[in-house]
């Protein structure tokens, strides 16, 4: 219990222990006030590396783009960022096809950081 009250007061606190990082957290609702998922983004000087999550009743709709669409902007305006990164499963083509519509260009295909005998991409895009 300690252990999860100390990762949600981190949380809280929209960075890292050290100060180095800017941890971003969005709920994605729709209209009618549904939770549909997340978006979320951490900052680390000019960069931001992304992540997002709807949740799978939801997919195909447009939640991920419009929310993406929004944190990209407000990443730029209001944490100054200039340029956005995100890693993919090679497999997830939604996510894939979400990413270059966005305007992101793969930089980068190997194997998987953090789920061994896989294999992302990684992609980066310049905000304007």
């Amino acid at each position: 219990m300690e252990s999860l009250l100390l990762r949600f007061t981190q949380l809280a606190a929209g960075r890292s222990p050290d100060g180095s990082e800017t941890w971003l957290n969005w709920a994605v609702r729709c209209n009618d006030g549904a939770y549909v998922g997340w978006v979320q983004a951490t900052v680390v000087g000019e960069t931001a590396i992304i992540g997002y999550d709807i949740f799978a009743e939801h997919w195909r709709k447009g939640y991920a783009r419009e929310a993406c669409t929004a944190m990209l902007a407000s990443l730029q305006s209001d944490y100054r960022v200039k340029s956005a990164r995100a890693i993919v499963d090679v497999e997830n083509t939604a996510s894939i096809g979400l990413l270059e519509s966005l305007g992101f260009d793969r930089v980068w295909t190997g194997p998987s950081e953090d789920m061994p005998g896989r294999t992302d991409h990684k992609y980066e895009r310049r905000l304007r």
